[in-house]
C-alpha cells in the first residue's frame, strides 16, 4: 500500500538514480565535442610516418599492424595492414587493409576497408558528406548502402588500430567515434559499428620501446590507449565482442619485408 512515508523513501531514490543515469549516460554525450582534427606536426614528419604495433589477446601473440602516413599540403593519408595469425570465429590467417583520408585540416574525408580469409571478404567503403558519412558495403552477393550522422562519428577508424596519431590532447577533452569490426562484418556476429564517447581521462608514465613517456590516458567503456605528448599513440586496448580483450602496442623497427609477404601472399581458395 502506498503511504505518504513510502513517498518520502522513494522520490529522493528516484531522484538519485535520475541523477546517476543523467550524469554517467546523458550528460557525456551532450557534451561530447568534435573529434580532434589530425595535425602534421613535426614528430610525425621525422619519425611518424611509418610504425609497427603487435597485437595479442589473453592468449599471447595474434597479429601484427603496419601503418604508414602519407602527407601533403591538401591531404593526409594513412594506410594500415592488419594481419592475424589466429582467430577464434575465422579460419586464419585474415588480411586487412584500412585506408584513411583526411582533408589539409585534419577531419577524415574518406575511409575504406577491405578484410580477406580464405573463405570470405568484405569492402567497406565511405565518403564524407555535408552532415553523414555515406557508406557502401559489399560481401559476397550481399551489396547495401547506408549512412552515419557525422553527430554519432566524425572520427572512423578500424578496430585493431582504432586510434591513430592523436595530437593536441587536453585533459577532459571528449568526442565521439565509431570504430569498425571487420571481423563482425565477415561472420555476421555482433556489430559491424561500434560507437563509442572517448575522453581524455588521466596521465601516466609508460615504459615503450623508446623508452619512458608521459602518456595521456584516452578511454571509453571498451577502450582505452596511451598517447604521449607529441601525438603518437603507444598502448592501445580493446574488448570486442567474440574476441575479448586486445592489447595493441608500438614496437620499434617497421619491418618491410614482413609487411610486403603479408600484403602479398594469396589468401583466396575459392
Amino acid at each position: 500500500m502506498f503511504t505518504r512515508t513510502t513517498g518520502i523513501v522513494i522520490i529522493p531514490l528516484w531522484l538519485a538514480a535520475m541523477s546517476w543515469v543523467v550524469a554517467h549516460d546523458v550528460w557525456p554525450t551532450l557534451t561530447a565535442l568534435p573529434a580532434p582534427p589530425l595535425q602534421v606536426n613535426d614528430w610525425l614528419h621525422t619519425e611518424g610516418l611509418r610504425s609497427r604495433y603487435t597485437i595479442d589477446d589473453e592468449f599471447g601473440p595474434m597479429g601484427t599492424v603496419w601503418s604508414e602516413f602519407f602527407v601533403d599540403v591538401e591531404s593526409i593519408r594513412r594506410e594500415d595492414l592488419i594481419w592475424l595469425d589466429r582467430l577464434p570465429v575465422l579460419r586464419p590467417p585474415v588480411r586487412i587493409t584500412v585506408s584513411s583520408v583526411y582533408t589539409g585540416a585534419g577531419e577524415l574525408d574518406e575511409l575504406t576497408v577491405n578484410a580477406e580469409t580464405r573463405d570470405a571478404d568484405m569492402r567497406l567503403h565511405g565518403e564524407r558528406f555535408h552532415s553523414d558519412f555515406s557508406f557502401q558495403f559489399e560481401s559476397g552477393p550481399l551489396d547495401k548502402a547506408f549512412k552515419i550522422p557525422l553527430t554519432e562519428g566524425r572520427m572512423i577508424s578500424g578496430a585493431f588500430h582504432p586510434f591513430t596519431a592523436l595530437t593536441n590532447l587536453k585533459f577532459g577533452q571528449r568526442w565521439r567515434m565509431q570504430v569498425v569490426n571487420p571481423i563482425a562484418a565477415l561472420t555476421g556476429i555482433g556489430n559491424r559499428f561500434i560507437p563509442m564517447i572517448v575522453e581524455v581521462t588521466g596521465e601516466e608514465r609508460l615504459i615503450t620501446a623508446e623508452g619512458d613517456r608521459n602518456c595521456l590516458i584516452v578511454e571509453s567503456s571498451n577502450a582505452r590507449a596511451w598517447v604521449d605528448q607529441h601525438g603518437a599513440v603507444w598502448v592501445q586496448e580493446l574488448t570486442l565482442p567474440v574476441l575479448g580483450r586486445l592489447r595493441i602496442v608500438r614496437q620499434g623497427a617497421f619491418d618491410d619485408t614482413a609487411r610486403s609477404r603479408a600484403r602479398g601472399m594469396m589468401l583466396s581458395s575459392r
